[in-house]
Order: C-alpha cells, then structure tokens, then sequence
C-alpha cells in the first residue's frame, strides 16, 4: 500500500487536542497552498478560507458551545462558498453579475469548496495532524456573516479544526462496498439489508458519541430542518435568488 492510499484509509475525526501545541506558519502556508490546488469548475476556484485568530475564536466558541475542539486545536479555518469574486470579474467587464441559474450555481460553489478543504484536510494529516470538519458553522451563519464581514454572494459552509491529538481514536467503519459502489446502474435489492448489517457493525464499533442506532439517527434527522434561517439569509446573499 503506497503512502497516500494509506493515509486516506486511516483517516479518523480528532476532536480532543492538546491545546498548547501550536502549528507553525509554514505548514500552515502548505496546507492552504494544497487546499488551493484542488480541483476546481472553470478554474473558478469559488470558496474563500479565512483562519480564525484568538478574539474572533472566543466569539465563536461561545456561539457554539458543545464543539469544544475549537478551543484546543491550534488552526482553525472556515471555508465560505464564494460567488463574489464573480461579480467583480463582471464589472471589470462592464456586465451585470446575474446568474442565470441559481441551483447550478450553488453547487459550483459548494463543489469548489469541498474538495479544496479535502485537500487542506489531507494535507494535515500528511503532516502528522488530526483533523475535524465543523458543518455546525452553519447554525451561527448569520454572526459569521457579521464577524466575518463576508460580502454579498458569499456563505460560511463549514469549519475545519486542525491540531495535535490528544485522545486516540479508532478508525470508524464505513458503508459496505455493496451500498454505495456500483456499475452501470443503482441497485436497490439489498439495500435495506446492508443498511441493517451496516448498523450492526455501528453499535458493535460502539462509539461513545452515537447514542442511537445509524438509521435511526437519521430518520430523526430528515424529520427537522437542520438550520431553518438559512434558506432566507442565503437568499439575502443572494447565493439563490
């Protein structure tokens, strides 16, 4: 197994870190130097990273509470979506910034986005970091909109913690092959099965933070709306018209 195959494979989620260690400015430079180099549509390159420093920190954590690995991981980023940059290339040549489909739109950025902060992940876990993703931000976008003074046609979409481990963790199983790769065409026969053996697995691997069953978990989930202000702050964004 070559070096980046198993280092993809034993990624796990750290979220204690010891809160004294600090990650140096250069290394800091080379995880956003491979966030910058992932792939991107058009070259567009629609997301924004802004690293989060001591004050504005403390705001979030109060903000958000329950995530406590933002006060003990050394770096932590917040990766926008950014259509911003957009309208500016627009009045540089003397059009109008109006994007003509909004859904489209959307998931150029949000795409953009997620695969330049996968870089930026990977690229600390190559550096011997541990690493969690915070999609919570969203809950306090509103504040982050005001704190970050983020202009129009941007949105915070998720966070990223970046330190030194405090606490190991196991690698966490995932979905069987059988549910999530195919050829040529979907299939559904066994689904709910491997879905039941997949859950089996999930209360054996019996993680301390699950406190339900896996579809369970998410059948509570679907029930409620996530972040139900979002929809009419991204519409004021204007991320959708």
């Amino acid at each position: 197994m070559n070096e980046t195959v198993r280092l993809l494979k034993s990624h796990r989620t750290y979220r204690d870190f010891d809160s004294s260690f600090e990650i140096s400015d250069e290394e800091v430079q080379t995880i956003i130097e491979c966030a910058k180099q992932a792939p991107s549509w058009m070259n567009g390159q629609n997301y924004s990273i802004i690293e989060i420093e001591k004050e504005l920190k403390e705001k979030i954590i109060e903000a958000l509470p329950e995530q406590k690995q933002i006060a003990s991981c050394s770096r932590f980023f917040i990766f926008v979506a950014d259509l911003y940059r957009m309208s500016l290339a627009c009045e540089l040549n003397q059009t109008e910034f109006n994007p003509q489909d909004d859904i489209e739109n959307l998931l150029i950025t949000t795409l953009d986005l997620g695969l330049s902060a996968q870089n930026a992940l990977v690229a600390a876990e190559s550096l011997g970091y541990g690493t969690c993703f915070l999609g919570s931000v969203r809950l306090i976008a509103e504040k982050l909109i005001e704190w970050l003074q983020l202009p129009p046609y941007t949105f915070p979409i998720v966070g990223l913690c970046i330190g030194k481990p405090s606490v190991d963790m196991n690698i966490k199983p995932r979905l069987p092959m059988s549910t999530l790769f195919f050829k040529n065409q979907y299939n559904t026969k066994e689904l709910k099965k491997d879905l039941l053996d997949y859950q089996s697995t999930m209360i054996e691997f019996a993680e301390a933070r699950e406190t339900l069953p896996w579809t369970e978990k998410f059948s509570r989930f679907y029930q409620k709306v996530y972040a139900p202000n979002n929809i009419n702050l991204m519409q004021k964004q204007i991320i959708l018209k």
